[in-house]
């Protein structure tokens, strides 16, 4: 059988002890007080940086429609200088680029023909040679008239050859100076996807830091309510349990909670473990089960009292194989990782924090000599 030793508290004492917790609330109304303008103001800043994504989102998807435009038009005009050359090509192999020698041949036709021409004024030809000079004279006037339609017609063609020269060389100017607007434009999506990447893993960061704001408050106002409620029963009650004070927590006492792992970081309070696949969990020290459940973008929790005012707490990518209640011997299997991705074999983590009158410990100073060797190989 065990008996609890009770003490009698005078009426006075009680009432001096109401008095003092009084006075301790004041500091913790003002402590709850920071804590809720701490949440407030990390609030509006993650809606800012909310504000700032929707902003570089915006921004990103606009540069990528004028892209999209800018590339349909880019390829327009590419259809267009090819038919262009085409027109140009054929200008080309159809105009005789030759006119010196069209004047040439002119110049020689038209002195021939004044030549037959000053003959006809003899008087000594026959008629047989009267009627070859007016039949060669026919035919230097039809050369005369088919030469000057062809310098005519010369000279149209290397009009059109020119005029489809110019719209080619705008042509390719235009996609130059396009070209170098889409340059331009993925070098902007580029910072933009760069900035846009950097706010939203630091709208994450900000987004556990709040979440782990918001618990913290939520615990210290569940603590200030119990607080309150002790208070009101203080002035009633004549008897209090004698409360032998919690020893101190030295180094070597207990064990890392996950037997396989790829590395440790610890930092002044917890431990991280960095896992891969499926590994046990186990129980660092013996205990009782007080909470399992979970916590937003942290994952699943375990809570093992350890007495003595001693807890040691269980956060991250894993599966409790245990219960609220549940008494818990050293090492033993009390869950297993998950990383939640690639079927259960991916990349996970899991924090370890061993808490002492509800104060966070230096964890790494307090895990067994073997554990602390195996983190600095």
């Amino acid at each position: 059988m065990t008996f609890k030793r009770m003490i009698i508290i005078p009426l006075f004492i009680l009432t001096s002890a109401v008095a003092a917790q009084s006075a301790v609330e004041v500091p913790n109304a003002r402590a709850e007080s920071d804590d809720k303008i701490n949440v407030f103001q990390m609030k509006r800043k993650l809606q800012d940086q909310t504000k700032d994504i929707q902003r570089l989102t915006k921004e990103v998807a606009n540069v990528e429609v004028t892209l999209g435009m800018n590339n349909k038009k880019y390829l327009q005009l590419a259809e267009e200088r090819a038919k262009i050359e085409e027109r140009l090509a054929s200008a080309r192999r159809n105009a005789d680029f030759d006119s010196e020698t069209l004047k040439k041949s002119y110049a020689q036709t038209k002195s021939l023909l004044m030549g037959v021409l000053l003959n006809k004024l003899e008087n000594t030809e026959r008629s047989s040679d009267m009627l070859a000079r007016k039949i060669m004279i026919e035919g230097l006037q039809k050369k005369l008239v088919d030469l000057n339609g062809m310098m005519s017609s010369n000279k149209d063609l290397q009009g059109n050859v020119d005029s489809l020269y110019a719209k080619l060389q705008e042509s390719m100017d235009t996609e130059k100076e396009l070209l170098s607007v889409m340059g331009e434009l993925e070098e902007r999506k580029r910072t933009l996807r760069e900035s846009l990447n950097s706010q939203t893993k630091s709208s994450e960061d900000a987004r556990i830091r709040l979440d782990e704001e918001k618990n913290k408050l939520a615990m210290n106002q569940k603590s200030v309510q119990r607080e309150k409620a002790r208070e009101k029963l203080a002035p009633v009650q004549i008897t209090e349990e004698i409360k032998i004070p919690s020893q101190p927590l030295s180094e070597d006492q207990f064990r890392a909670p996950i037997a396989s792992y790829q590395n440790m970081e610890y930092q002044k309070k917890g431990v991280t473990y960095n896992f891969h696949g499926k590994n046990e969990i186990r129980a660092p020290r013996g205990g009782k089960v007080v909470y399992t459940g979970a916590l937003a973008n942290y994952g699943n929790v375990l809570m093992i009292d350890h007495g003595n005012d001693t807890r040691t707490v269980l956060l991250g990518q894993f599966d409790y194989a245990v219960k609220n209640g549940d008494a818990v011997k050293e090492f033993q299997v009390v869950g297993h990782t998950n990383p939640r991705s690639n079927n259960g074999l991916g990349e996970g983590r899991i924090y370890f924090e061993v808490r002492k009158n509800n104060l966070a410990q230096n964890t790494y100073l307090l895990l067994d000599k073997k554990s602390r060797a195996a983190s600095s190989n």
